[in-house]
């Protein structure tokens, strides 16, 4: 299945890195629901994908709305746009707890697809109005400092992490995760974002431990 086509954003703010992580969440629920692997490989790449999700949505609400929400005090669109991004991430969260207990418990296809199908619909119009609305509004107000922070915190802030250092921390999932099916010129803007340390990483360990332990869908 084709890839969704990456929206191009003008303007101050650099969304490369939000534009992979939301396409690969959009690839992710698409192939799910097409797949024809078996239950092994279905389930590895939900937990992949469930993962990616609770860390996209927590790192939006510390590093995004949060620093967003203090300066558009006194904007009453502005805040009743956060409100509503508020709202959706509060949608999607029982909906995608249903689809993880239906995988925990090995449901059957009868069970899964329409539990998949309503978070797809969720989550693509949550994206959708996310990219249209918020992300344009906050290129505008918040300083490249705070939009230098945000991609840190969307990609996992490179740094040790307990029992592994950099090459097992978040980056080292999230990255070759979201960047498996972009396009060329998307995958080298946000490796271009990367210091040199990193990009080594990601060609030498991240994305080929990523492609041996992710069995297609």
């Amino acid at each position: 299945m084709a890839a969704p086509p990456t929206i191009a954003r003008p303007g101050r703010a650099d969304w490369t890195l939000m534009t992979a992580i939301h396409d690969a969440l959009r690839r992710d629920l698409d192939q799910l629901l097409h797949t024809t692997a078996g239950p092994a490989a279905a389930r590895a790449r939900w937990t992949a994908f469930r993962g990616q999700l609770r860390r996209h949505l927590a790192a939006e609400q510390a590093a995004l709305w949060r620093p967003a929400r203090a300066k558009l005090t006194g904007d009453p669109h502005g805040q009743a746009l956060l409100e509503a991004m508020d709202d959706e991430h509060h949608l999607i969260g029982p909906l995608h707890a249903a689809a993880d207990d239906a995988f925990a418990m090995a449901a059957g296809p009868g069970r899964l697809h329409p539990l998949l199908t309503r978070l797809r619909t969720k989550l693509t119009s949550h994206l959708a109005h996310e990219e249209t609305d918020a992300l344009p509004l906050l290129g505008q107000i918040l300083s490249d400092r705070e939009l230098a922070q945000l991609r840190r915190a969307l990609r996992g802030q490179i740094g040790p992490a307990p029992g592994g250092g950099a090459a097992a921390g978040p980056a080292a999932r999230t990255l070759p995760w979201a960047l498996a099916h972009a396009t060329p010129a998307l995958r080298t803007q946000v490796l271009g974002q990367l210091p040199a340390p990193a990009r080594l990483l990601y060609r030498t360990l991240w994305l080929p431990r990523y492609t041996r332990t992710t069995p297609p869908l």
